[in-house]
């Protein structure tokens, strides 16, 4: 009995000392988890550490993608008026107080209808905008919306053409397209960006359709990217197998809402992607997107609200 005695004490001392290391190693691997990656309001998240970020916002069928390099930030269309709430609170939650940039991809609802939301309360220097006919100029009134709010923050707002660049921290931004000057409609004339910071480019693509697709390839622009932001929310006019096999993409991002009335994703565009890439990510079923460079590892990552739950 004594010998038994002797021994029960050492295995609730082993026992203990088990539990205490679970614990320790629990806590620090949540707490490297929160270091890099912290919770934000509305269940958003932010990768605090990383020199270059991609952020594609879950905003239901649109578009809205936060772009920071060095801390400074470009906001790549602002979707629906009713979305800017959720648009302006994030940036926020990002420590995002003013903008670099901010761009207008194409004059439709659900890519400029949130700027005037966000502008009045986080200003951007520079608005950028495509080219495009006069034929194609809108006439809604959240086209005229959008012109009042880029007045009334002081932003200089600025038409790029394909070829001119603008740095962003440490990142280039080069505008690829719209190439053609005679688009027959406005996912044709979104302005193609392409943003290299380090050893990473990625490519955001507003809602550009096959035929600009073609012109773009014929142009001779450097297409090779790690992240691309899927055309027109996955729809089957866009993503044709010669652009994204020029791009071949690491990670692909679609924007969409879920069960939406147009059927996007396309199963189509799917099918294609995934003979270039093994990374598809849809705004619908995983939340918000985030991508992230470490320019002192040289490493890309992806995160996504689901995953990071």
């Amino acid at each position: 009995m004594a010998k038994k005695k002797s021994r029960m004490p050492h295995k609730n001392k082993t026992s203990n000392t088990t539990l205490y290391v679970f614990v320790v190693v629990v806590l620090f691997a949540m707490a490297c988890l929160n270091g890099r990656f912290a919770q934000l309001e509305q269940g958003y998240f932010a990768d605090v550490d990383a020199d270059f970020q991609v952020h594609v916002i879950d905003v239901g069928q649109a578009d809205s993608i936060l772009v920071i390099a060095d801390g400074e930030a470009m906001l790549i269309d602002a979707a629906e008026t009713g979305e800017a709430g959720i648009i302006r609170s994030y940036l926020k939650n990002c420590g995002i107080t003013k903008l670099r940039y901010a761009a207008a991809t194409h004059m439709h609802n659900d890519h400029i209808g949130g700027f005037p939301g966000v502008l009045s309360e986080i200003p951007a220097e520079t608005v950028l905008e495509p080219v495009y006919a006069d034929s194609l100029v809108p006439t809604t009134s959240i086209y005229e919306r959008y012109l009042d709010a880029v007045d009334a923050c002081g932003a200089k707002l600025h038409a790029a053409k394909a070829g001119e660049t603008f740095t962003l921290g440490g990142a280039e931004i080069t505008v690829l397209g719209p190439v053609s000057e005679n688009a027959k409609n406005l996912n044709d004339t979104s302005l193609v960006l392409r943003v290299e910071y380090g050893n990473a480019a990625c490519i955001f693509t507003g809602d550009m359709e096959t035929p600009e697709e073609k012109e773009l390839l014929q142009s001779g622009a450097d297409l090779n990217a790690d992240f691309l932001k899927v055309g027109h929310h996955g729809a089957d006019t866009s993503s044709g197998r010669s652009f994204l096999s020029a791009v071949s993409p690491q990670y692909a991002a679609i924007s969409c809402g879920k069960d939406n009335d147009y059927g996007h994703p396309s199963q189509k565009v799917l099918d294609r992607l995934a003979e270039f890439t093994k990374e598809i990510h849809i705004t619908a079923e995983e939340g918000t997107i985030v991508f992230s460079y470490d320019k002192e590892t040289d490493t890309c990552k992806l995160i996504t609200e689901r995953n990071a739950e």
